[in-house]
């Protein structure tokens, strides 16, 4: 059916603003001499082990379900021709789209094509925004996404007006098998004064997700999690998801005292401390309440979700290694195929499907879980290596300096017992 005269207007006006697009000659990209924190062997074990670790499961599973298949096509002269299936992904791609990377290599290797639909919301630095086009369109080129990709150079919060252009596109683009929310700062800032926060725009996306998407999707969350920096009436509705969830349930009760503060004798003592504790304490309660508020959000609409292994980290001064950032990784369920009976007239019993196991239990089980990444690495001196030297493979492929990227393969120099893993650690260049 031909569009409409206003959604061809709005088609073209969007595409104007999104990415890749004519660069003005002016516009010369950033040089790339310099590493930075997402650089670290932490954040690399969660690109390849919770990000496309994850999509690859969820993605195997979609195809084994017949979600993710094939499609014939048959052109014009007749030729016939099988297209692979599409692999939607929302992402803060940074200024090295270093995710989308990973990703799109793997849905290749699944014989998936992948779509991206990217914020970046350092677009208005000219250098930046020209350096975003040269990647995304490298990508491209080398067959990792699809060219209807696009980057969108704004906010990710800029969906939560439900009258924009970006939340319309989004809209047309839905349902994403994966969305990854990897930001920088805290998810409800304390000192706030607008209405377009983060964990707003989350609300606006997990809406529109349970309304268009049938199958399980991912959402990825890298958020600043500390005491100071989280709105504190936003962090007290987060704390109800869990109290109104214990007033359900005894078990739920009492494993969420023991996890949070093993020594209190109620939920509400307990809750306080781990609110009072700032570092892996407080990261818990947040972790904790987010996953239970998306869970609340999702059953209204008779979804379940589940926590799946997610980790935390540093990005304090060198000599606090508490905790301040977790990487959250939630699978959505959709609701069970099955029509129960509740008077028995049929003999048939509902068809199989959904969650098979207490989501909230679950959830609690796997926030316990929760690994220290610092201390993981700190450890293992063998895998900081690898990821270090994975990192500079990527970097190298995505066009850094070499000078740059020296000191992720330098050897080990007195005083460290392994190869520098620890931004802003990394070995300094000798000044010339």
């Amino acid at each position: 059916m031909a569009s409409s005269e206003g959604e061809t207007d709005f088609s073209a006006e969007f595409a104007e603003e999104s990415l890749p697009a004519p660069v003005s000659t002016d516009a010369v990209p950033i040089r790339l001499n310099s590493l930075f924190p997402w650089h670290r062997p932490r954040k690399q074990k969660i690109r390849q082990d919770q990000w496309v670790g994850l999509a690859a499961r969820l993605i195997q599973k979609l195809k084994d379900q017949n979600v993710l298949a094939p499609q014939p096509i048959t052109l014009a002269d007749g030729t016939s021709i099988t297209r692979p299936p599409e692999v939607r992904y929302l992402t803060l791609p940074g200024l090295d789209y270093l995710d989308v990377r990973l990703i799109g290599e793997m849905c290749s290797s699944s014989d998936c094509s992948l779509e991206t639909v990217g914020f970046l919301s350092d677009a208005e630095d000219a250098g930046t925004m020209a350096r975003a086009r040269v990647r995304e369109t490298s990508l491209i080129q080398a067959g990792y996404i699809k060219d209807t990709s696009i980057t969108l150079p704004r906010d990710f919060e800029s969906i939560c007006s439900t009258d924009s252009g970006t939340l319309r596109e989004l809209k047309r683009r839905a349902p994403f098998h994966v969305v990854n929310i990897d930001a920088c700062g805290s998810i409800a800032p304390a000192n706030a004064t607008h209405s377009r926060r983060l964990i707003d725009a989350i609300h606006r996306l997990v809406e529109l997700q349970l309304s268009k998407a049938t199958h399980r999707w991912l959402l990825f969350v890298t958020v600043d999690a500390r005491d100071g920096d989280l709105d504190s009436a936003t962090f007290e509705k987060l704390c109800d998801a869990v109290r109104e969830n214990a007033k359900a349930s005894a078990e739920f009760e009492t494993g969420t005292i023991a996890f949070l503060h093993p020594g209190a004798t109620d939920l509400e003592s307990a809750i306080a401390a781990a609110k009072s504790g700032d570092g892996r304490p407080f990261l818990n309660i947040f972790s904790l309440g987010f996953a239970k508020w998306l869970l609340h959000m999702a059953g209204a609409k008779q979804w379940s979700v589940r926590l799946k292994r997610s980790h935390c980290y540093s990005t304090r001064s060198a000599t606090d290694p508490a905790p301040s950032m977790v990487s959250l990784a939630l699978e959505f369920l959709p609701p069970p195929v099955g029509l129960a009976d509740p008077f028995g007239v049929s003999r048939q019993k509902p068809s199989p499907g959904g969650a098979t196991e207490d989501p909230s239990m679950q959830i609690l089980a796997s926030a316990a879980l929760i690994d220290d990444l610092d201390v993981l690495l700190d450890a293992d001196a063998e895998l900081s290596t690898n990821l270090n030297a994975s990192t500079h493979l990527l970097l190298a492929e995505a066009g850094y300096e070499a000078d740059a990227l020296s000191p992720l393969v330098a050897e080990a120099v007195a005083g460290q017992t392994t190869p520098p893993h620890r931004f802003p650690d990394l070995l300094a260049r000798p000044e010339s």
